[in-house]
C-alpha cells in the first residue's frame, strides 16, 4: 500500500513537474508567437491593399469613371483625382455586383466572414470559436471586392478579423490551449489594426479593448506591443512610414479653445447615437428578409451605391476628402453634412445587408467630417479662428471611440494618426464626453460589459461552482445600525468587527446601508455630529437566500460594491443576513480545495 502510494505521488509530481515546464517553455515562445502573427497581419495586410488598389482601378476608374482621392500618407499629394463621375448611373450596378459576389464567396467558403470584420473577431474571442486561415482568405477577397467595387466599409475592420484568423491559426499549429487561441486571436487583430493604420501602439492597445465596454485585456496587449511593432514595420516597408494624414496642426492649443473641444464631444456622441441606432436598425430589417444570405448583400450594394452616385464621399474608404478639407480644399459646410449623413446611410446599407468590411474606417470618416462640420459652423456663426484640422482629428477618435466603446486606444490613435502629442489633452475632453454621452449600445453587439460576462471567462472565474452554490449556505448573521446612531457609532462598529459595511435598520426594517466609503469625506469632530441617516446610500440592491452565488458576485461586480444584504423573497425589507466578497471567494475556495 505505501508503495502503492509512493509511486502514485512520484507519478503526480513528475506530471506536475512536466506541466510547468512546459508552461515555462510556452511563455518562451509566446514571443516567437506573437512575431509570427504580426509577420503574417503584416504580409495579409500587404495583399490586402494590393488587391483592393487592383479592383478599385479596375472598375470605379475604368468602369465608372471616378478617380477617388488619397489622403497624403497614401500618395494623394501625387495622385490625381475626379470630384465627379463619368457614369454615375454604374455606381449601384458595381456596388451592388460587388456585393453579390462577395456574399456568394462568404455562403459557400466561410459564413463567418459576413458582415462586419471586427464583430465577427469579438464573438470568435467571448465564444472561443475557431477562425482559420481560410477565414481569413475569403475575407480578404470578399472585402477587397466590396470596397473596391464602391461600397462603403473600412480597411481597418477586415484586416482586424484577418489577423485575428492568423493569430488563431498560429496557436492551432502550435497545439495551445482555448485560452492560448483566444490571447493570439486578440493579439492578431491588434496586429492587423497597427498595420494598416499604421499605429502599433494604438492597435497593441486595441487588441485588449475592443472585446469588452467596461474592462481590458491586459495579456493580449502585453504580447500585442511585439506583433503590432512586427507588422507595423513589415506593411510600411511598401507603403511607406510616415502617417495616414499630412496635418498642419497647431503646436500648442488655447486654453480658452478646450472649451470648443468638449462641445465636440457632445455633438459627437449626438452623431455616435444616431448612427448606432439606425446602423442595427438597418441591420434587423436585412436579418429579417425573407431572401438567401447571398442576395442580401446585393440589395444592400444597389442601396448605398444610389445614395453614392449623388455623394461622392460615400464611396469606398472616403479618408481622401478628410485629407481635402484638411487642405482647406473642400470646406462648403452643406457638402461635409451632406457627406456625414450619405457614410451613414451608405455604411448601415453595405455592412447591415452583410456586406464584407468593417465600421472602422466609416466612423472615422463620420467623425473627421462631424468635426470638420463643427468647427466650420463656429467660425462662421461666431467669428472664431478654430483650427478645423485640429477639430476634425479629435472628432474622428472621439465618434470612434464612443461608437466602438474604446476610448483608450483612440486617444493613442490620434498621436499617431498626427505624429505629435499637441492633440491629446483636447483628444481626452472630447472622446471621454462622446464615451459617456454616447450610451451603453456600442456598433459592435458582440462586446460584453467585463470578462464576467464572457462566455470564454466563465470557467476561470469558477462561475460554473458559484452557480450551484446558494446564498442561504454562506451568509452571514448581520451586524446592524440605527439610523439615529451618529457616524462615529458606525465608523467603530466596522472598525471593531473588520467589515466594510453596515445595513440600516428600523423597527425591524431595511432602510438603507452605509459603507466606509460613505465615512471617509467626515472628519472625527464631523462624525460625531452627523446622524447615519444622512449619509447612507437609500438605493438598495438586495438578494435573497435562495439567489445563487454567482447572482450575488454579477451584482457587486457590476454594481462597484463588496456585500449585499439578503432579505425575505415575500417581504423585501425584512433583513435576514448579509453576503460580502470574501464570503463567495472563501466558497469558491472551499469547492475548489474539495475537488483537487
Amino acid at each position: 500500500m505505501f508503495k502503492l502510494k509512493t509511486k502514485n505521488y512520484k507519478n503526480n509530481f513528475r506530471a506536475k513537474k512536466f506541466s510547468l515546464n512546459r508552461f515555462i517553455l510556452l511563455k518562451k515562445n509566446y514571443i516567437l508567437f506573437a512575431f509570427l502573427t504580426g509577420l503574417g497581419a503584416g504580409i495579409f495586410a500587404i495583399l490586402f491593399m494590393y488587391l483592393l488598389n487592383l479592383i478599385n482601378h479596375l472598375v470605379l476608374e475604368n468602369i465608372v469613371g471616378y478617380i477617388q482621392p488619397r489622403p497624403a500618407g497614401e500618395g494623394g499629394i501625387s495622385k490625381t483625382y475626379t470630384l465627379f463621375f463619368k457614369k454615375p448611373y454604374l455606381l449601384p450596378l458595381t456596388v451592388g455586383l460587388g456585393g453579390l459576389i462577395s456574399g456568394i464567396l462568404v455562403y459557400l467558403f466561410s459564413p463567418e466572414s459576413a458582415g462586419v470584420g471586427t464583430d465577427s473577431a469579438i464573438n470568435a474571442y467571448h465564444n472561443q470559436k475557431k477562425l482559420s486561415i481560410k477565414s481569413s482568405i475569403v475575407k480578404l477577397i470578399t472585402s477587397a471586392i466590396t470596397i473596391g467595387t464602391g461600397g462603403v466599409s473600412g480597411r481597418e475592420g477586415p484586416i482586424a478579423l484577418i489577423g485575428a484568423g492568423i493569430g488563431s491559426t498560429v496557436a492551432n499549429f502550435f497545439k495551445l490551449g482555448e485560452r492560448e487561441r483566444r490571447l493570439f486571436l486578440a493579439v492578431g487583430l491588434g496586429a492587423g489594426i497597427a498595420a494598416i493604420f499604421k499605429a502599433p501602439l494604438a492597435g497593441a492597445i486595441i487588441s485588449g479593448e475592443v472585446f469588452f465596454k467596461k474592462d481590458f485585456d491586459i495579456e493580449a496587449t502585453v504580447l500585442s506591443f511585439i506583433a503590432s511593432i512586427t507588422s507595423y514595420t513589415v506593411y510600411c516597408l511598401f507603403f511607406g512610414f510616415q502617417p495616414i494624414f499630412l496635418t498642419d496642426i497647431p503646436t500648442y492649443i488655447k486654453v480658452s479653445h478646450l472649451l470648443f473641444y468638449i462641445g465636440l464631444g457632445v455633438f459627437c456622441a449626438l452623431i455616435t447615437r444616431v448612427y448606432v441606432f439606425f446602423f442595427h436598425k438597418v441591420t434587423e430589417v436585412f436579418n429579417n428578409l425573407k431572401l438567401p444570405l447571398y442576395f442580401k448583400p446585393l440589395l444592400g450594394g444597389l442601396l448605398a451605391g444610389t445614395i453614392g452616385a449623388f455623394i461622392p464621399m460615400a464611396i469606398g474608404n472616403g479618408y481622401g476628402w478628410l485629407q481635402l478639407i484638411m487642405d482647406g480644399k473642400t470646406i462648403d459646410p452643406y457638402f461635409i453634412a451632406l457627406g456625414t449623413i450619405g457614410v451613414i446611410l451608405g455604411v448601415s446599407f453595405t455592412l447591415g445587408s452583410g456586406g464584407s468590411g468593417g465600421v472602422f474606417g466609416p466612423s472615422v470618416m463620420i467623425g473627421g467630417l462631424a468635426g470638420a462640420l463643427f468647427s466650420i459652423l463656429l467660425n462662421t456663426f461666431f467669428n472664431l479662428n478654430l483650427n478645423i484640422t485640429s477639430f476634425m482629428i479629435v472628432g474622428m477618435v472621439s465618434l470612434f471611440g464612443s461608437a466602438a466603446k474604446a476610448p483608450l486606444s483612440t486617444l493613442i490613435l490620434v498621436a499617431e494618426m498626427t505624429g505629435g502629442y499637441s492633440l491629446l489633452l483636447p483628444a481626452m475632453l472630447s472622446v471621454f464626453t462622446a464615451y459617456f454621452l454616447s450610451g451603453k449600445r456600442s456598433i459592435f453587439p458582440s462586446q460584453v460589459d467585463t470578462k464576467f460576462d464572457s462566455p470564454a471567462y466563465r470557467n476561470e472565474y469558477g462561475v460554473y461552482i458559484l452557480e450551484r452554490l446558494r446564498i442561504k449556505d454562506y451568509m452571514k448573521n448581520p451586524i446592524t445600525i440605527d439610523p439615529e446612531a451618529s457616524l462615529e457609532e458606525a465608523f467603530n462598529l466596522m472598525k471593531k468587527n473588520f467589515i466594510g459595511g453596515l445595513p440600516v435598520v428600523k423597527n425591524g426594517e431595511l432602510i438603507g446601508i452605509i459603507t466606509k466609503t460613505d465615512l471617509s469625506g467626515f472628519s472625527p469632530t464631523e462624525r460625531k455630529h452627523r446622524k447615519v441617516q444622512e449619509v447612507m446610500n437609500k438605493n438598495l440592491i438586495t438578494v435573497t437566500a435562495l439567489d445563487t452565488l454567482a447572482h450575488a458576485l454579477e451584482l457587486m461586480i457590476n454594481n462597484g460594491i463588496g456585500r449585499l444584504p439578503v432579505v425575505e423573497k415575500e417581504n423585501k425589507k425584512n433583513l435576514i443576513g448579509i453576503i460580502a466578497r470574501a464570503d463567495i471567494g472563501k466558497a469558491l475556495r472551499e469547492q475548489l480545495n474539495q475537488s483537487l
